[in-house]
């Protein structure tokens, strides 16, 4: 049985990998949505996708990672949204991965893909620590969370 304390620690634990992993997500999808043409050249430099996928890839991922975000920072359907960020940040990981042992020096195409940061060991652990916060989200979270549960409409068991 779990105490007060702890219920109280891991609720914050809960807030604070909702919020980071949601504006991540929210925040380079924006970036992404905003900069497609930028965001397509960043992932044909990963070497990994047949050309024809580029572009869908390219217009669709920003989308799905947006809606993510916000239903993190929301607290709606975390679970699901937590299950499909970390499926992602896993494809995140093994692409990263990919690329430093093929020594390519290119963009990780993140945020502001035309001028942003390199693929590097940095980014390798960054997406790590993010894909811990969405794995923990998926196990644990409250399904019901955020402004139901503020004012005590619907609280879930989950």
């Amino acid at each position: 049985m779990e105490t007060g304390q702890n219920t109280v620690t891991y609720r914050v634990i809960e807030l604070a990998a909702r919020i980071v992993v949601g504006l991540v997500f929210l925040l380079y999808g924006l970036d992404k949505i905003a900069h497609p043409d930028d965001f397509a050249r960043a992932i044909a430099n990963y070497r990994l996708l047949p050309e024809a996928l580029i572009n869908l890839v390219a217009v669709t991922l920003p989308w799905v990672e947006c809606v993510c975000g916000l239903l993190l920072l929301a607290g709606q359907w975390v679970r699901s949204a937590a299950l499909v960020s970390a499926f992602l940040l896993g494809v995140f990981v093994v692409a990263v991965s990919i690329t430093l042992a093929r020594g390519l020096d290119i963009a990780c195409g993140c945020l502001d893909a035309d001028a942003g940061r390199k693929v590097g060991f940095k980014l390798l652990v960054e997406d790590l620590l993010l894909l811990v916060a969405a794995a923990v989200l998926v196990v644990k979270a409250r399904d019901r969370v955020g402004l139901r549960s503020l004012v005590g409409v619907g609280e879930g068991k989950g």
